[in-house]
């Protein structure tokens, strides 16, 4: 399974979890909904390992987290702030522990109580399972492993950083996340970018359209 498929299974499940958010839906979205967020944590840090320019792509993930934050808050929903937010502070974490030494890989701390502090989407639930991913990157099942433990730790741990227990179905995503073959498929990653504020859009007309009347 390559990297674009892979997307391709993030966005649907997204769009279900959205759905469900903004409109209500069966419970099987909730649950599918888990699926998607491992799956671009996943696609993160590959991006991060075969980015030709790690600048451009810290501006890319920065500035898509501050432009699809302004429809979320026209539209008034009450959420933290979007998941591009989580994906930067990952971003940035990942980086640091590459690119600096074991002293200076304490700001990697300061990095996660801010993101914690401007709330973003998962917490640091979210910024863990990215260093899982890349602590396990060259490594199949190690890649498995960690996220695996990160979820049962959530799971048997009394609401820890917040997390309701349902995230314990994220756990799905690591099968897709398996069976990935290391390629890179079709090249659309501009297709991603413009999906995740167009999708709040699509869910918005249907509401209008068939639920509000």
């Amino acid at each position: 399974m390559d990297l674009f498929t892979l997307k391709i299974i993030g966005i649907i499940t997204m769009f279900m979890d959205h759905y469900n958010y903004i409109i209500g839906g069966p419970g099987i979205f909730d649950i599918l909904g888990r699926i998607a967020f491992p799956i671009f944590a996943f696609a993160l840090v590959e991006g991060y390992k075969h980015t030709r320019d790690i600048r451009k792509y810290f501006l890319r993930i920065g500035l898509s987290a501050i432009l699809f934050q302004i429809p979320i808050w026209i539209l008034k929903y009450e959420t933290p702030l979007n998941i591009f937010f989580t994906l930067f502070f990952g971003l940035l974490c990942i980086y640091i522990f590459d690119n600096y030494n074991f002293i200076s890989r304490i700001l990697i701390l300061p990095v996660i109580i801010f993101a914690i502090l401007i709330e973003i989407d998962y917490g640091i639930y979210g910024i863990l399972l990215i260093i899982c991913f890349y602590a396990g990157y060259n490594n199949k099942y190690i890649r498995i492993i960690l996220p695996l433990l990160l979820n049962i730790w959530i799971y048997f741990s009394k609401n820890l950083f917040g997390i309701d227990k349902i995230q314990v179905y994220s756990v799905l995503a690591l099968i897709p996340i398996y069976f990935y073959n290391g390629k890179k498929g079709k090249n659309m990653k501009y297709f991603f970018y413009v999906f995740y504020p167009a999708h709040f859009l699509v869910i918005e007309l249907i509401k209008k359209l068939f639920v509000d009347n």
